[in-house]
């Protein structure tokens, strides 16, 4: 019997070494083949979390706008006014893209107008909102690491100096949408 038992426990002992030896194999292979499998010269760039807070919400729907000029920030009435926060929590500046993913304009072209601004006052960038697609209204804005901004938009239906009251019937609806890229020195 002790012939046996040691038969056994020397089977077992090999199976062990063998069983052993494979997962080294395997493990050096499945590291070998990832090192070797990315492309030369590229990187993962984890840069932080940029999160946006929408104080007025981010769907914007409006109409029976009637014309008026370039209004101010302190103007509420006759205007579209959204506020929202943007913060930047990553170790990385950041560039920001403000777009509105439109889902129905009914307004003609350079009837809509738009302006965006910073926290501080300062106009971010102006413009005309066109088309049924998304309206870009500011791109590259520099949004710097662990910072937080505040920004307000302004949209109103610009005085021509023409009759406008089938403009003043018309609709907008869409999603405010900010994006954002790793600034590249």
């Amino acid at each position: 019997m002790n012939n046996t038992a040691n038969k056994k426990d020397v089977f077992y002992i090999i199976v062990l070494i063998l069983t052993f030896i494979t997962v080294i194999i395997g493990a050096t292979f499945a590291l070998y083949a990832f090192i070797f499998s990315q492309e030369e010269g590229t990187s993962a760039v984890y840069t932080g979390t940029l999160s946006i807070e929408y104080l007025s919400g981010e769907i914007i729907r409006f109409n029976l706008l009637y014309p008026t000029e370039k209004p101010t920030l302190e103007t509420n009435d006759n205007v579209y006014k959204n506020n929202f926060k943007v913060t930047n929590t990553g170790s990385l500046d950041s560039l920001i893209t403000v777009a509105i993913d439109i889902n129905k304009n009914e307004f003609s072209n350079k009837t809509l107008s738009y302006s965006l601004y910073n926290g501080e006052g300062t106009e971010v960038a102006t413009g005309y909102i066109e088309g049924e697609n998304e309206a870009v209204l500011a791109n590259n804005i520099i949004l710097e690491h662990n910072t937080t901004v505040e920004y307000t938009l302004l949209i109103w239906m610009a005085e021509n100096g023409e009759n406008q009251n089938e403009e003043m019937k018309k609709t907008l609806t869409g999603l405010i949408k900010i994006d954002a890229a790793q600034k590249i020195n």
